[in-house]
């Protein structure tokens, strides 16, 4: 009986998690096409994933030349 429980809280979390995650991917896909047709002030969450989507990885910077002394 508890086994029975405890997978019933097993699914139920990890469904909760999975919708979660999607409805935060679908906002911000929602919010990015939103921004790209210009359609009025940006939020302050298009604005987080825009600078989120938008940075950089350690492999797009250049090396750095140590100074000659």
């Amino acid at each position: 009986m508890i086994l029975v429980l405890a997978s019933i809280i097993a699914v139920f979390l990890a469904g909760s998690t999975c919708g979660i995650f999607a409805m935060l991917v679908i906002g911000i896909h929602a919010e990015e096409r939103r921004a790209m047709r210009g359609g009025g002030a940006s939020s302050r969450a298009g604005a987080a994933s825009r600078r989120l989507l938008s940075t950089r990885t350690c492999d797009d910077v250049p090396a750095r030349v140590t100074a000659g002394r």
